[in-house]
């Protein structure tokens, strides 16, 4: 009776782990179908999101025709600017030349020394204030010129981030 009470408790301890080890077995196949399937669905919903954005990223067009219009006009401004600055100088080396010339057939008319000095004063005091007044639109018209140039790259990075702030919402 030893050997056959021996043999049915090793019997029964034997199918205890038995079930013991399934139901471990199982319970592990659950947890990882549960974590495979929960990583699954986080991959595929990163991916969504992922592709998403990179739909948003095409839509964007960094490369696009917007953003090559905007880099076009931005040139075309610049190019606009800059002969108007060329012009302004121009026009301005021109009536310089002009008074250094009257002014010089003056001084060389001049009767005394006084009057010479008188002239060279004159056209002293004339040449820093057109030098100054020519200095300060200059100045202005070169500020007009970066914003006019700016302003159809501004607008579209604008846009740009608008869509891209859509895109990542």
């Amino acid at each position: 009776m030893t050997s056959k009470t021996a043999k049915q408790g090793t019997d029964k301890a034997t199918k205890t782990v038995e079930e013991f080890t399934a139901a471990g077995q199982e319970a592990m196949q659950s947890f990882v179908q549960a974590s495979v399937d929960g990583y699954g669905k986080a991959f595929e919903n990163a991916r969504e999101r992922a592709e998403e954005f990179a739909k948003g990223y095409d839509k964007l067009g960094f490369g696009g025709k917007e953003t090559v219009e905007a880099w076009i006009a931005a040139g075309n401004a610049y190019a606009k600017g800059m002969e108007a600055l060329n012009a302004e100088f121009m026009s301005f080396t021109k009536q310089m030349v002009e008074e250094n010339v009257t002014t010089a057939r003056k001084v060389m008319g001049a009767k005394t020394l006084q009057e010479m000095v008188d002239l060279q004063t004159q056209f002293a005091r004339t040449s820093m204030d057109g030098f100054m007044a020519e200095g300060t639109k200059m100045g202005e018209l070169a500020a007009k010129v970066a914003q006019d140039t700016a302003a159809p790259i501004n607008s579209r990075m604008t846009a740009v981030v608008e869509q891209w702030s859509k895109t990542a919402a």
